[in-house]
């Protein structure tokens, strides 16, 4: 079958009370582009598969997986079997704005449709974005890529719900890195991309809506930096050391300091004498910054 422009796929797991809204969204795209939806249904216990079965539509492919698989393994199911030249997942409990497929066709057009790509824009409630440009100084419609392109990424992930990919590019890179459970394997696997040429570009547009993130790490401080450490612990495995290296040594020119990054990081030894070197006392004599868990945690971690 010749490829289509998008595919937009809908990885699923017990999410029977909203998968239907979020179907709905992805069918109601005001756009003549032609696009499909693949809705992978991660072997749901609940009712997910009989609600899926009501639908007869050209546009949507259901596969459904033998086994339940990992998180990020389910959406590596999604880009193996989309038909699209580029992907744009939406989780079972968010929707997609009805403008959505026409802001990415537009931008991919006046970027001459880009391999190793990753296109994304703000979502109403739990906005990654924000921080992107609080954080990391990211500007609106500029493209970052080459070798600081990952320091934007250092400071938290961009999760995959609402975002555009260039589906065959990704796929050559493996696809989502490994990680435990629902660790943020969104932010190490851009962050690899990012140090493997992909351009990456933020758009002052609203994609999509993400209300119930069921997705998203749940819990406290304590289990989130868990849920760091679960991550990086194959991306440690995953990328050369001395370009870790290279990427912490840029990272300390950064105003304000990746200090996530640095916790997950710096759980091997290798990269903790580096770390300190950053993280000395010029940094916590800054009162809002001294005052914060996160700081702590790191400064714990790396004096214990």
């Amino acid at each position: 079958m010749e490829k289509i422009l998008f595919t937009i796929a809908i990885p699923t797991y017990n999410n029977d009370k909203t998968i239907e809204r979020t179907i709905a969204s992805c069918l109601n795209q005001d756009t003549d582009i032609d696009y499909e939806i693949l809705i992978i249904n991660n072997a749901s216990k609940d009712n997910t598969h009989n609600i899926l079965q009501q639908y007869d539509n050209k546009k949507i492919r259901i596969i459904t997986n033998d086994e339940t698989v990992s998180l990020f393994e389910n959406h590596n199911v999604c880009l193996k079997n989309a038909l699209g030249q580029y992907i744009v997942f939406c989780h079972s409990d968010d929707t997609l704005e009805d403008h959505a497929l026409k802001t990415f066709a537009d931008k991919i057009k006046k970027r001459l449709f880009p391999k190793k790509y990753i296109l994304w824009g703000h979502s109403m409630f739990r906005d990654y974005s924000a921080k992107l440009i609080t954080q990391a100084g990211l500007s609106y419609n500029e493209m970052i890529v080459g070798q600081y392109a990952p320091l934007a990424l250092l400071y938290g992930g961009l999760t995959p719900s609402g975002t555009c990919y260039s589906k065959d590019s990704f796929l050559e890179m493996g696809g989502y890195l490994d990680v435990i459970g629902t660790a943020p394997s969104d932010m190490t696997t851009n962050i690899y991309l990012a140090m493997n040429g992909f351009r990456f570009e933020m758009m002052d547009e609203m994609i999509f809506r993400r209300e119930d993130a069921s997705t998203a790490p749940q819990g406290d401080e304590e289990a989130y930096l868990q849920s760091l450490d679960d991550a990086f612990k194959f991306f440690i495995e995953k990328v050369d050391r001395k370009d870790i290296s290279k990427l912490i040594e840029m990272s300390a020119q950064s105003e304000i300091k990746p200090l996530y990054f640095y916790y997950a990081i710096s759980q091997d030894p290798y990269f903790r004498e580096q770390i300190k070197r950053i993280v000395d006392g010029r940094t916590i004599r800054i009162p809002k910054i001294r005052k914060e868990t996160r700081l702590r945690n790191l400064l714990q971690r790396l004096n214990s």
